[in-house]
């Protein structure tokens, strides 16, 4: 597994020079930019590898050389992970991070009953119990089988009963509350894991943004977590298909597990043509009704 970062810049086209070569001082490569005709900007995109010879802390530090040289402040940064063929190949489980390139992944919470709690006073997390089924409006699932609803995982009828017919193992049913219109209601069932996974490993990568705020102290807020990594005599004493993860994830507001899914799963839903196979954001077939299953790494 190898660790992307890519970077989005807007600058003056008579500074582009400059640009690549405070990049290349840096030991990263990269090309000229593309021109936009209209306001004579130039889109800065550049993506590359973080590796021994090229560290985070150098790109850090690259930020600070553009900010002073030519008052460069605003850069977007986002981390790609990008997985060989045989850490697909060999996964006993799946992170299931999407279920489609698109906002209709997601649907909204119309009145479940949560208890909430404040996890930390600093960045301002919240905790909260799920006191109730979940309440959506089903008839905005449309023909999606799995939809995310406020870090629970809700699924269709049809994909329900496509797992029954495969043995899936390892969760529970509830089914949802219906808010809403009658046209285009369907049943729906949120998908609750019975099981935990372990705690991950100590090698699993923690990263962040040099641009924005340094990471909370409570290890959450500010931190972007890298794949999931499980010392391999713990992933061999697990028995069924579906677990939620040990580690909190967050939504920027509240906590929540994310859950993992068997291989069995995994194929499950591609032998049956709900999602083609996809490898990672950047696979040009990550469509919006496309699967995005990264596979957990195992040491």
């Amino acid at each position: 597994m190898k660790v992307e970062l890519e970077n989005l810049i807007s600058i003056d086209e008579s500074n582009k020079d400059q640009v690549i070569k405070v990049y290349n001082r840096y030991g990263i490569v990269v090309g000229a930019p593309e021109i936009r005709k209209r306001n004579l900007k130039a889109s800065f995109n550049p993506i590359f590898t973080l590796n021994e010879d090229v560290t985070y802390e150098q790109v850090a530090a690259l930020y600070k050389s553009l900010e002073h040289e030519l008052g460069i402040v605003s850069i977007g940064e986002r981390f790609y992970f990008d997985f060989s063929d045989s850490e697909y190949q060999q996964a006993p489980l799946f992170t299931l991070n999407s279920t489609g390139n698109s906002p209709e992944m997601f649907v909204d919470d119309k009145g479940t009953l949560f208890s909430i709690s404040t996890y930390c006073k600093q960045c301002g997390l919240m905790e909260k119990e799920q006191l109730s089924p979940l309440v959506i409006d089903t008839s905005q699932m449309k023909d999606r089988h799995l939809v995310h609803v406020s870090g629970y995982w809700v699924a269709s009828e049809e994909l329900v009963a496509l797992m029954e017919q495969a043995k899936i193992e390892g969760y529970e049913l509830l089914e949802v509350i219906h808010s809403g219109s009658e046209v285009g209601k369907q049943p729906a069932y949120q998908i609750i894991p019975t099981q935990i996974m372990p705690v991950s490993s100590a090698e699993r990568i923690k990263l962040y943004f040099a641009t924005e705020q340094p990471p909370c102290k409570c290890g959450l807020s500010g931190v972007i977590n890298g794949p999931d990594i499980y010392d391999r005599n713990d992933i061999i004493k697990l028995n069924g298909d579906v677990f939620y993860s040990s580690e909190w994830s967050h939504d920027g507001r509240y906590l929540y597990r994310k859950t993992l899914f068997s291989r069995k799963f995994r194929e499950l839903i591609i032998n049956n043509r709900i999602s083609r196979e996809v490898r990672g954001e950047k696979d040009q077939n990550f469509g919006p009704k496309d699967w995005l299953f990264d596979p957990v790494l195992l040491k």
